[in-house]
C-alpha cells in the first residue's frame, strides 16, 4: 500500500509518543482511524523495527512521489528508464498513444 499524503500520517500519529516499535505505531492508527484507512495500511506496511520519531517513520511509510501519474505512465517508466538509482518522480515518462490521441482536437470538422 503506498499513501499519497503523509499529513495523513503526521495527523494519525500526532499524540503518538516516541520512541516506539512498529507494532505500537499500527495499533495507535489502528485505533485512532480504523483498519482499512489507507493510513492504516501503508503504517503496516513498514518495515519492522523501532522509530525514534515522526521523521523516521515518514521516511519508511510507502509513499507515492508523483500521483499525477496515471498507472500506465509509472509501467512506461518502470520498462523505459536507463538510470536504476534515478528516483520515479524525476524519470521520463509520457503519455500512452491512446491518451495522446484522445487529449488532441478532434480531426474533421473545421469552421
Amino acid at each position: 500500500m503506498r499513501i499519497q499524503n503523509l499529513d495523513d500520517i503526521r495527523s494519525v500519529l500526532g499524540d503518538l509518543g516516541f520512541p516506539a516499535s512498529k507494532e505500537q505505531i499500527v495499533e495507535h492508527a489502528h485505533d485512532r482511524t480504523g483498519k482499512r484507512s489507507d493510513a492504516s495500511r501503508a503504517l503496516a506496511a513498514m518495515p519492522p523495527g523501532d522509530y525514534a520519531n515522526l521523521t523516521q517513520v515518514l521516511r519508511s511509510v510507502p509513499s507515492q512521489p508523483s500521483p499525477e501519474l496515471s498507472e500506465t505512465q509509472r509501467m512506461y517508466q518502470h520498462r523505459h528508464h536507463k538510470h536504476a538509482d534515478l528516483a520515479e518522480n524525476m524519470r521520463e515518462t509520457r503519455l500512452p498513444p491512446v491518451e495522446e490521441e484522445l487529449r488532441q482536437e478532434p480531426r474533421g470538422r473545421r469552421e
